[in-house]
């Protein structure tokens, strides 16, 4: 997080990174991918103090150390105002890297349908008996989970799938305290796409500040996302 704020020092940067981690200064060479410049048709200045970043080196930490590759992601997100605007989600081990600039265009497209009806629902794998429950009182007993590690690899089950060891699910829920570092790279992405990441309530997650998100997280694209929400049952905060 140093390197970054030592190349953009008026910035506000969040990241699971160590603060006092060392490192040499970032200098931009203001030379930006053919891959990216096809897709976009420009950008716009903004006060810095209006910016956070908020990265996540390793994603799915404790999969890492079982050796659960597919899961691991690197993250990185803009976001103005509170509001995510650029969103990178990057697989280390097989370079795989996918973005999102709202408003402009991604490098990651939709599947051609998503059933919402008896979805496929993601959730992580490490509080999936927190959100069984939930999950069937919303859609039903006979619904598929899929516990996955990794917000970032979550997010990308929404999309067309990258490679053959991504799942693919409808929609993706969380039903714990999240770091905004785990999830705001795919909600700038998602939103790139015209898709949604809410609360469990349906409020839209504010990226500005430190804070982390504790209330809880529904994402979808290419469905109703209003009446995802609908469906959910009463979710308290401080009863998860």
């Amino acid at each position: 997080m140093n390197v970054l704020k030592c190349g953009f020092h008026c910035l506000q940067v969040n990241s699971e990174e160590h603060a006092n981690a060392e490192g040499e200064a970032t200098v931009w060479t203001h030379i930006i991918p053919e891959e990216i410049l096809a897709k976009i048709s420009g950008g716009k200045e903004v006060p810095a103090e209006s910016i956070t970043v908020w990265i996540d080196p390793l994603d799915a930490t404790l999969e890492y150390t079982e050796n659960l590759q597919k899961y691991v992601t690197t993250m990185v997100c803009v976001a103005v105002d509170g509001d995510p605007v650029i969103g990178v989600i990057h697989k280390p081990f097989t370079g795989y890297t996918a973005w999102g600039f709202v408003g402009e265009g991604s490098n990651v497209v939709p599947r051609a349908s998503y059933n919402t009806n008896f979805p496929k629902v993601i959730v992580s794998r490490s509080h999936s008996g927190k959100v069984e429950s939930f999950v069937r009182v919303a859609f039903g007993n006979n619904t598929e989970m899929i516990p996955a590690g990794g917000a970032g690899y979550k997010v990308l089950a929404l999309l067309d799938p990258t490679d053959e060891e991504q799942d693919t699910a409808d929609i993706y829920i969380h039903v714990t305290y999240i770091k905004k570092w785990d999830i705001c790279a795919g909600d700038a992405i998602l939103r790139s796409l015209g898709g949604e990441m809410t609360t469990l309530k349906g409020e839209q997650i504010d990226y500005s500040g430190t804070e982390g998100n504790k209330g809880g997280l529904l994402a979808s694209i290419k469905t109703d996302h209003e009446a995802l929400v609908k469906r959910l049952p009463p979710w308290e905060e401080n009863k998860q």
